[in-house]
């Protein structure tokens, strides 16, 4: 591989670090650098702060999961994107959401505060085996405003060189856009936090998406 060997893993702040920590792992064994930033929504602005504590004092390859995506252009203009958000500058969630999951958000809301991520739906839909790992996911996970879903994301250059890994079904439209854009699209049937579960694969896909974009 040619270029930055340093990744920068970046989890959604739906959930915490743990969810990258396992492929985090694999990728240091095989030769590169891994930072991965925890992504803690303290206060309004929310995505400045976001962006903040992500910044790294070297070149980086972004890797963003799940709603990490849309912070990724801020972050670095090299990024691959995991079962994630595309980038929507001055944009909010809300302006980009289907409506029937915006009404669901808000119906999940009380005086302003949404539930932990995993308490969105039925326990038997997290794919987690209970054990320590699980414990220590669960544990991380906090409790957003409604408000951070209203904040625009940040109006940034584009990324320059891209690749999008999909995981899972819900994801399916992510990627379809992902490739008129012209990047670079691997689909595997996995699901969303296979990256926590399947760190080997996730890693090998990961080198996959890297090839692609640094020597294109």
């Amino acid at each position: 591989m040619t270029g930055p060997r340093t990744l920068l893993l970046i989890h959604s702040p739906l959930i915490g670090p743990t969810t990258w920590q396992p492929t985090a792992e694999v990728l240091r064994r095989k030769g590169y650098r891994v930072h991965v930033p925890t992504m803690t929504v303290t206060g309004p602005p929310y995505r400045e702060k976001l962006i903040s504590a992500a910044t790294c004092d070297e070149p980086v390859i972004a890797v963003g999961h799940s709603g990490a995506g849309a912070l990724l252009p801020a972050i670095a203009d090299t990024a691959i994107f995991v079962d994630a958000l595309l980038p929507h500058p001055g944009q909010s969630w809300f302006d980009i959401a289907p409506p029937p999951a915006q009404a669901q958000l808000r119906g999940l809301a009380t005086e302003g505060e949404l539930p932990p991520w995993h308490e969105w739906f039925a326990p038997e839909d997290l794919p987690l085996p209970d054990g320590p790992l699980r414990t220590q996911f669960l544990a991380e996970i906090p409790r957003l405003p409604l408000a951070y879903f209203a904040e625009p994301a940040p109006v940034t250059p584009a990324i320059r060189q891209a690749a999008y890994i999909r995981l899972s079904e819900p994801y399916d439209t992510a990627a379809d856009h992902a490739e008129r854009l012209g990047w670079f699209v691997h689909r595997e049937n996995a699901h969303h936090l296979a990256i926590l579960t399947d760190p080997e694969q996730m890693a090998d896909l990961i080198m996959i998406g890297l090839a692609e974009i640094t020597l294109a």
